[in-house]
């Protein structure tokens, strides 16, 4: 085994791997048989920014559908980072892309209510994985994965232990990783797409996004359709016209 500088870090993330393998493993063909292509991919928004995806799923006309990332973390204080790049990158790829029409995250690790939260407010669902369900698996294949944070020498015996399972046994680990939500996730994203896209889904809430001529951000929520339309109609009916506007 090649000596490494970090053994916590690099064990996190050949589990994430792991993790990430599985989850696509299990949900691909189900969405192939469906006449559907999904891949991990890098997608650009409208301002040509590149957001790197774990798995988009596009229709026959190679229009994207669904979006599902995988993300594994360790400590609390990773939270904002891969959060925030969560909201940012799927946000903004909505926006470009109207297509879309579910963003979902698979999460495992230690993730914080308040970054479960700010993910949900940005329209992506969430599916969990506790911590103690992979330390558990883990721990079976002779793999320790819970220690202090200041503790050397367990991880570097854990990445030894993982680097020595062959590769199907750390398949098998990975079907075992995900075997409590993989059913779930499956059912959901086969739900988008089989949906008639024809028929008008019951809408449960509606926000709306406004931009000021200072920058500024405003978002609304309404219960309804018609409330949003009602609120749009009365700040347009209240701004003045052009010809109004005098200093």
């Amino acid at each position: 085994m090649a000596r490494v500088s970090n053994s916590a870090s690099a064990l996190g993330e050949a589990v994430g791997h792991v993790f990430e393998d599985a989850v696509q493993r299990n949900l691909m063909p189900a969405i192939a048989e469906r006449g559907f292509q999904a891949r991990p991919e890098s997608m650009l928004n409208g301002s040509d920014n590149k957001y790197q995806i774990d798995l988009v799923v596009r229709d026959g006309s190679n229009k994207p559908v669904v979006l599902v990332e995988t993300k594994y973390i360790r400590y609390k204080k990773h939270n904002r980072d891969k959060g925030s790049w969560l909201c940012t990158a799927h946000y903004n790829l909505k926006k470009s892309h109207p297509s879309i029409r579910k963003l979902t995250a698979v999460l495992a690790g230690n993730w914080s209510a308040p970054s479960l939260e700010m993910m949900r407010s940005f329209g992506i669902e969430i599916i969990r994985i506790p911590f103690d369900h992979f330390v558990g698996v883990l721990r079976s294949y002779g793999v320790e994965f819970d220690w202090p944070e200041n503790d050397k020498e367990t991880p570097r015996r854990a990445l030894e232990a993982f680097e020595s399972l062959p590769a199907d046994t750390r398949r098998e680990m990975g079907d075992r990783l995900v075997e409590g939500i993989i059913d779930r996730l499956r059912a959901d994203v086969i739900r988008i797409l089989t949906s008639d896209t024809s028929i008008e889904r019951r809408v449960s809430n509606v926000e709306v996004l406004l931009r000021t001529e200072l920058n500024e951000s405003i978002l609304l929520e309404f219960k309804s359709v018609s409330d949003a339309i009602a609120h749009l109609a009365r700040l347009t009916a209240d701004r003045p016209m052009s010809g109004e506007e005098v200093g």
